[in-house]
């Protein structure tokens, strides 16, 4: 139960000192009696609005979620209003400690929405994502949207 407890406590205090960081930790207990498995599952969830100058009179925006915990890491950027032709191929990068990484990319549908979902479950290679990484939608060479975890 010390040792749960002591878990906790570190994690928290790491949340406050991340901000936008939702973290949550479980011992597996379901009643008080301080006994029962060792099961620990610590979530840690990172959002951030991505916001990006107007495209041809058209403002685009969209958001960034990053979630991970025992066995399972998403990562789900959405884009909309995004002035470009359907089928327009855009980059999404994480970019950590200066470094740029692509992780996917989205298609543009006919209305400029799209997303891209990442999930490690499914196979999908999901970065470690920290608070203060930044994440990119580029067209090309140009960064379109952008945000900070």
């Amino acid at each position: 139960m010390k040792t749960t407890l002591r878990t906790f406590l570190t994690l928290a205090v790491a949340a406050l000192m991340m901000g936008s960081v939702a973290i949550r930790a479980e011992d597996g207990h379901k009643g008080g009696s301080g006994q029962g498995n060792n099961n620990q599952a610590a979530q840690v969830r990172l959002r951030t609005t991505l916001a990006g100058a107007a495209i041809q009179g058209k403002k685009p925006e969209g958001n960034a979620d990053f979630r991970s915990e025992t066995g399972r890491t998403r990562l789900n950027v959405e884009v909309e209003n995004v002035n470009l032709p359907a089928g327009t191929v855009l980059t999404v990068a994480i970019v950590h400690a200066g470094v740029s990484t692509t992780v996917g990319t989205i298609t543009l549908g006919i209305t400029g929405e799209s997303e891209l979902e990442l999930e490690a479950q499914n196979g999908a290679m999901v970065p470690a994502i920290v608070s203060g990484d930044m994440v990119t939608v580029s067209n090309g060479a140009s960064v379109i949207l952008a945000g900070a975890f």
